[in-house]
């Protein structure tokens, strides 16, 4: 097996970074081939062209790498090839189980080691003591940093902030959280009084990206097919430029918008993907629904034109 990045997980803290430091992470799709499985070619190429982009890292097998579609063997194959691309490589874990997610870390820390930068760990318990045990035991099963994802909308779990606050005090490998529930800038700003060694990420496709960072995310997460524009938009937010950072945001917010919708989520973004030349095929699995004929004019209204329907 060829393996990639070795290096020390990247540590964020906002405008105090020098600029090329854009702590933004790209969240990436599992891109399938016409037959159904996975296009490790297109992996290795999404993979890299998101950090020529100016990501700093990629999360594979997060919500929209449709983890619950695929078997273990090829979620590991995911990561394989993820890690392979020499990229900074962060790997959800998110099955329904904590057993099956304690099986997960397990067997991924036993292949890949310190090559796997860390784990995207959903909450999924509203008691902080539970979910403090949880953590407890995925770090000791080979997670030695954990990117905890409050996200109610996929985990169904809501937990009050301070109580998120106190399962994770004083736990040295909860590296972040992924703050993705509502009002995302309101519990970042209490996660930041509560708990100021652990970073916080900004997501939800960027469109509170400056709301978010005013009250101290220190990390971005960019699932949309243009991560360089969140990247500008952190870029100008760390140059002190909040006007600019929030002309950008807004400039591609109806484009987020569009993507990041529950249902087409997954299959729009792919399609965009494919269309700039990326990834072979728009093709999802069950749940997830496929792209439809229907949204080929919207995608092209928000610059993503069929290169097939170009050719002469």
């Amino acid at each position: 097996m060829t393996v990639g990045h070795t290096g020390t997980p990247h540590v964020f803290d906002g405008r105090a970074q020098p600029p090329e430091a854009i702590p933004v992470w790209a969240m990436l799709a599992t891109p399938f081939g016409s037959t159904g499985d996975i296009d490790h070619a297109s992996l290795r190429r999404y993979a890299k062209e998101v950090i020529r982009r100016g990501c700093a890292a990629v999360v594979v097998l997060g919500v929209i790498g449709e983890p619950g579609a695929l078997t273990p063997g090829e979620r590991m194959a995911v990561v394989e090839t993820a890690v392979a691309s020499g990229v900074e490589v962060y790997v959800g874990v998110l099955a329904a189980t904590h057993a099956e997610r304690l099986a997960e870390v397990s067997s991924i820390s036993a292949q890949f080691g310190d090559h796997v930068a860390g784990y995207l760990v959903p909450v999924t318990t509203p008691d902080p003591t539970e979910l403090r045990d949880e953590i407890t035991e995925l770090s000791a099963a080979g997670a030695r940093a954990i990117l905890l994802q409050d996200y109610p909308a996929s985990s169904g779990t809501h937990i009050e902030v301070d109580d998120l606050a106190r399962a994770v005090s004083g736990l040295p490998w909860v590296a972040g959280i992924k703050c993705e529930a509502a009002p995302t800038f309101a519990r970042i700003r209490r996660l930041r009084e509560l708990v100021p060694s652990i970073a916080l990420m900004s997501g939800l496709g960027g469109l509170g990206l400056v709301e978010d960072l005013s009250q101290g995310a220190r990390l971005v997460a960019a699932g949309t097919s243009r991560p360089e524009v969140v990247v500008a938009a952190v870029r100008a937010w760390r140059e002190g430029d909040d006007a600019r950072a929030r002309r950008i945001v807004g400039a591609s917010a109806s484009m987020a918008g569009f993507e990041i919708q529950q249902g087409t989520s997954i299959a729009i973004r792919k399609e965009h993907w494919r269309r700039q030349g990326v990834i072979a095929s728009s093709a999802v699995r069950p749940p997830a629904m496929p792209y439809e004929p229907y949204l080929s004019p919207l995608s092209e209204a928000h610059g993503f034109p069929d290169p097939a329907l170009l050719k002469d």
